[in-house]
């Protein structure tokens, strides 16, 4: 069977080694050796506080988002995608809508994507081949519109400074780039190289021709495929390798690629990241979450439901990983007591915490959904937890009088140790 194999980098940029990258050279994240080793995390381990925001409901802005939401918190705003973009303040008031759904002049047709300017205080959203920039009021600034190499669209865009952004493409196994630097402008200043190569049957789409979202870390930015292993970091407009995912003979096969089975539409024996959470960085972790090969046990999780579906459907494939980068230790998570994934919320007493965002200074964000919080946070339920912040449990209790499950979600926010 053919694999993907470690990602070979441009002599140009490594000046006198060899053509494949020295994996000894970089950090190495150890997933072959952490399956059925799964480990209980609890919040109290990570995180010194907790605290909830609920957002507003009213009728202005409901938000009418899917299981994994856009969230973004900057200085005093919280940014959310829903049917639009919305701005509250980090109380949970709500401001104001950013622009509008449309295809007119200012408008977009997808709110799920947006990036903020780390210069200066506005936000991108990005649509079909244009990047709409709006300020925090909520009012259209300019449209920018995106490159195209060979043809082919830039997508997963992310501000790099200096009135640079970056994207990348989809791969159709024949592609000479994958990311791409450009201006303001739409100008091309640099592009890198693609190194997973295939030959199609037929011509389509498919998830795994994509990268993650950027990976902000204050100021460092990493981006990532879907299936290959390597983490990389952009340094000085040069794309440099920073971490090695170990994937041993478990790595994404070239086949699946290649062809397309509706019965098996997905490797069952590979490690393949999640499209939700993907990876979350900051100074001391990374986050992510990952499919475990089926040929290994994994923790028993409580089923998910599926909207497309309108049932519930197993949810025991995916695990959420942590990796220490001080340590250089990984750990797979175990589920708590209730079949739930994340860490087990030892602080408020409330559902399990998965980090979603990064918004500095050691904060890291989740999202709860009321209905999860109204069907689970029960009387019995805190009388299981051990709750070590009696202050933040109240708080946590007083909330769910008033809550009602059809209310806008609540954002949750902690702050790492």
């Amino acid at each position: 069977m053919k694999k993907i194999f470690i990602l070979i980098y441009l002599l140009s940029i490594f000046t006198g080694c060899s053509d494949e990258i020295k994996t000894e050279k970089y950090p190495i994240i150890d997933l072959v050796g952490s399956v059925e080793k799964y480990q209980r995390v609890f919040c109290s381990d990570y995180f010194s506080s907790i605290d909830l925001i609920p957002l507003e409901t009213n009728e202005e802005c409901l938000l009418r988002i899917g299981p994994s939401p856009k969230i973004i918190l900057k200085d005093s705003f919280i940014f959310m995608s829903g049917d639009c973009l919305y701005a509250f303040d980090r109380s949970g008031k709500f401001l104001n809508q950013i622009g509008r759904k449309g295809q007119g002049p200012g408008e977009y047709l997808y709110s799920s994507s947006f990036f903020l300017n780390t210069d200066k205080s506005v936000l991108y959203v990005e649509d079909l081949y244009k990047i709409l920039e709006y300020d925090s009021n909520g009012n259209h600034i300019r449209t920018m519109h995106t490159p195209k190499l060979n043809d082919k669209g830039l997508i997963n865009l992310s501000y790099v400074g200096d009135d640079l952004f970056i994207g990348s493409m989809f791969n159709d196994g024949k592609n000479k780039y994958k990311y791409c630097l450009f201006d303001k402008n739409g100008e091309i200043s640099e592009c890198f190289p693609n190194y997973v190569f295939f030959n199609r049957e037929k011509e389509r789409a498919s998830t795994y021709d994509r990268a993650l979202d950027p990976i902000h870390v204050d100021n460092q930015l990493y981006l990532k495929d879907y299936i290959n292993d390597t983490l990389y970091s952009l340094e000085k407009s040069k794309l440099q390798p920073a971490y090695i995912f170990e994937l041993g003979k478990y790595s994404y096969p070239i086949e699946y690629l290649e062809t397309f089975n509706i019965e098996n539409p997905h490797p069952l024996n590979s490690f393949i990241f999640g499209t939700g959470l993907g990876i979350v960085g900051t100074p001391k972790f990374f986050f992510y979450n990952i499919r475990v090969p089926d040929l290994f046990s994994k923790p028993k999780a409580k089923p998910r439901y599926s909207p497309l579906l309108n049932k519930l459907i197993p949810n025991e494939s995916y695990v959420y990983g942590i990796y220490n980068i001080e340590q250089k230790t990984n750990i797979l998570l175990d589920t708590d007591e209730h079949f739930q994934k994340g860490f087990v919320n030892d602080l408020n007493g409330g559902l399990p915490f998965i980090p979603k965002y990064y918004a500095g200074n050691n904060i890291v964000v989740d999202v709860w959904f009321p209905e999860d919080m109204k069907e689970m946070l029960s009387e019995e339920y805190f009388a299981s937890q051990t709750i070590k912040d009696q202050q933040v449990y109240q708080k946590l209790k007083e909330l769910l009088k008033d809550l009602k499950e059809d209310d806008n979600p609540v954002v949750v926010v902690a702050k790492l140790k």
